[in-house]
């Protein structure tokens, strides 16, 4: 997919390399309302790592959110497999006496989503990271090193900008805000050229 990006995603480094405080209630709150929302998929492993040996009050409350919510994970591909394993079945004994376009094209999509299960689940249980852990699309969410208050502090912010007047439903009409292509920086992103900031928000949604 265009426009990924490969970043440093554990947030201790930043700590170590420049010396910075860490806004643990942003992360805290960040996996909340991801697991409230059912959309854990926006989170890098690699950003998630560092907190399977929390230290301190903030870092265990965030460690039990992620251990809850790959447990809700499990569950659901778990329920996936099994749904497609059935549905695979069907489709081979309807083959096996009168083979039908549905019965193929039935025994191809649960194919495929049963491998997609089985991946997804191996990836969510597995402890060692791999480069694409640390791989963020459009709309996902990573550690970013920023000035607060003239100090150094690493928070989770998402990679996509949401333009000034707009609403979560705008945004998903208009999804193409992670880029700024020459053509569009007059209309799009006429009111930030126009010197009408963005607003910061601590609002995961």
């Amino acid at each position: 997919m265009c426009y990924s990006v490969q970043i440093q995603a554990d947030y201790r480094k930043y700590q170590r390399l420049f010396g910075a405080s860490v806004s643990l209630e942003l992360f805290v709150e960040l996996f909340w309302e991801r697991r409230r929302r059912g959309d854990w998929s926006k989170l890098p492993k690699a950003m998630l790592a560092p907190f399977a040996s929390p230290d301190g009050e903030a870092e265990q409350r965030a460690a039990e959110l992620i251990t809850a919510a790959e447990r809700e994970q499990t569950t659901a591909f778990e329920a996936e497999l099994f749904q497609q394993k059935t549905r695979l079945a069907g489709a081979e004994r309807a083959l096996a006496t009168k083979p039908t376009k549905k019965a193929q094209n039935d025994q191809r999509i649960a194919t495929d989503k049963i491998q997609r299960a089985q991946r997804n689940l191996a990836d969510l249980h597995r402890s060692e990271l791999l480069p694409r852990d640390s791989r963020v699309f459009p709309g996902y969410y990573a550690p970013v090193l920023v000035v607060r208050d003239g100090q150094l502090t690493v928070i989770p912010m998402r990679y996509q900008c949401r333009l000034p007047g707009w609403t979560a439903a705008m945004e998903r009409q208009k999804p193409g805000t992670y880029n700024a292509f020459g053509t569009l920086l007059t209309v799009r992103w006429k009111n930030i050229l126009f010197n009408q900031p963005l607003r910061s928000t601590n609002s995961f949604s």
